[in-house]
């Protein structure tokens, strides 16, 4: 499938620019796609995609604290922090009732502490270089994710203002 330059343009490939989102978001939901390594912030405005990436080991979702697996599943934004060492940090409701189930079946800790964030200041330049040009899934691992969805800064700046605390967000294989 040939797609054209906006479109590549907005899903950030090919090195072409892609519009920085501006004004409403009205009815914000988000949506990841791990294999896609995709974030796409949908609005009745239109959608607007962006490059992400995940931890060390993205294949599969979050099965224990410290394994680097994003989860999968529905959750919400539970809080919006500016934070020093990820410029901006969507908390997610991680872990939800199916993945403290699972934890408790397998007699392990799901972790906590999950959300969408940017990068510390000294690995911007090396996030952007991986998250713009990885290829497949497993190469897009640039740490210091353990199970987040990594952002460069201006894109999670960009995301960060046009939601709010209940946003729902949809992370799928």
């Amino acid at each position: 499938m040939l797609l054209s330059a906006p479109v590549v343009g907005a899903l950030g490939w090919g090195g072409l620019a892609r519009p920085t989102p501006r004004g409403a978001c009205t009815a914000p939901s988000i949506w990841i796609g791990k294999h896609a390594a995709r974030l796409e912030l949908r609005c009745e405005e239109g959608t607007t995609a962006y490059p992400v990436t995940f931890g060390a080991s993205p294949v599969g979702p979050k099965q224990r604290r410290g394994d680097e697996r994003t989860p999968e599943g529905q959750y919400r934004i539970v809080a919006r922090v500016n934070s020093e060492r990820f410029h901006r940090f969507l908390k997610l409701s991680y872990p939800n009732a199916e993945d403290r189930a699972r934890a408790r079946a397998a007699g392990v800790d799901p972790g906590s502490g999950i959300g969408i964030h940017g990068v510390r200041a000294s690995l911007a330049g090396v996030a952007r270089l991986f998250i713009r040009s990885a290829g497949a899934l497993s190469s897009r691992a640039w740490g210091p994710t353990d199970g987040c969805i990594g952002m460069i800064n201006e894109d999670v700046e960009a995301v960060f203002q046009r939601v709010t605390v209940g946003t729902l967000v949809t992370i799928e294989p």
